[in-house]
């Protein structure tokens, strides 16, 4: 019994010197992290958490909260033909954008892969849009598109189109954009491809050679199952940008014509910072919340099943 009672109190004596260690080596830890949890809260949390506030709420121009309306910001963006155009065009917008980019990301990566000549300044030129900033690349699109000076413009001209300015097309607009987009993300997308081409073991393509198989085949049957870990990362990285995507629209269409690229993020912009409707853009803001998380649970619960693990 004495021994009983011995043990008992020397494994909690241990415990207490352990708990007392333990709390002396966090408090650096707890120091080095407090810039971090300050900037999170006061950049992430906080906006967070006043803007769920403010979706429940009128607000005045500065974007006070002045009455209680409940549900009632999101009864009537839901009501809003405007809203239900905006949420469309950018389901429309996403698809397109991530299909494309995943699609042109794996032509190229394959080339590069390939045995060219001068093939390093490919994958250069390729990577390149990862250095351009989305305001550069707006203008640079936007001039490519002008009506007078643009060389899009000149080449479809050429080709017999006899309005060629895209940008005062709906669907022109839409193209536009997605094009722009696309150019943007492919850079990212490439060299995140190319590393999963390059981690392909090489013999599964000398078997598929001798077998007589062709590059579209062995693309198919061999590449995209062994780097579909890397396809799904990639497509739910895209889906969740293209949510996001607000400069090349700002600066290409402003969301026009006829709001046919007004999508949902810059509708929010809009409705907090022209029209001065914080409620209104808050529970906007919840909704594309809301959406992405969605889409994000939609794709791991569906889609990562087809993924092969090697």
């Amino acid at each position: 019994m004495e021994l009983n009672k011995e043990l008992n109190k020397t494994a909690t004596e241990s415990k207490s010197k352990l708990a007392a260690t333990i709390k002396e080596n966090n408090k650096p830890a707890f120091w080095f992290l407090m810039p971090s949890l300050l900037i999170l809260t006061l950049f992430t949390f906080y906006p967070m958490i006043m803007t769920v506030y403010n979706s429940f709420f009128a607000t005045n121009i500065r974007g006070e909260a002045a009455k209680f309306v409940g549900l009632g910001n999101y009864f009537s963006i839901f009501q809003d033909p405007l809203f239900l155009k905006s949420l469309a065009g950018t389901l429309v917008y996403v698809v397109a954008f991530a299909a494309i980019t995943i699609v042109a990301g794996v032509v190229l990566a394959r080339l590069a892969t390939m045995k060219l000549r001068r093939i390093s300044w490919f994958q250069t030129a390729f990577a390149g849009t990862m250095g351009t900033s989305a305001a550069a690349a707006s203008i640079l699109w936007l001039f490519l598109f002008n009506p007078s000076v643009g060389l899009a413009s000149f080449a479809l001209k050429a080709m017999g189109m006899t309005n060629a300015n895209l940008l005062v097309d709906p669907t022109g607009a839409m193209i536009v954009i997605v094009l722009a987009s696309v150019w943007m993300a492919l850079g990212f997308a490439f060299l995140i491809l190319l590393s999963a081409f390059q981690s392909v073991p090489p013999e599964y393509y000398e078997v598929a050679d001798i077998a007589g198989w062709s590059q579209y085949k062995q693309t198919l049957k061999i590449t995209v199952p062994m780097i579909s870990p890397t396809l799904f990362f990639l497509f739910v990285v895209e889906i969740i940008d293209g949510f996001k995507m607000f400069a090349q629209i700002d600066l290409i269409t402003g969301g026009g014509p006829n709001n046919a690229t007004n999508f949902l993020a810059y509708k929010i912009y809009q409705d907090a910072f022209t029209f001065h409707n914080f409620g209104t853009a808050s529970a906007e803001s919840i909704v594309l919340t809301v959406i992405i998380a969605l889409a994000t649970w939609i794709q791991f619960h569906y889609t990562e099943r087809k993924v092969y693990y090697a």
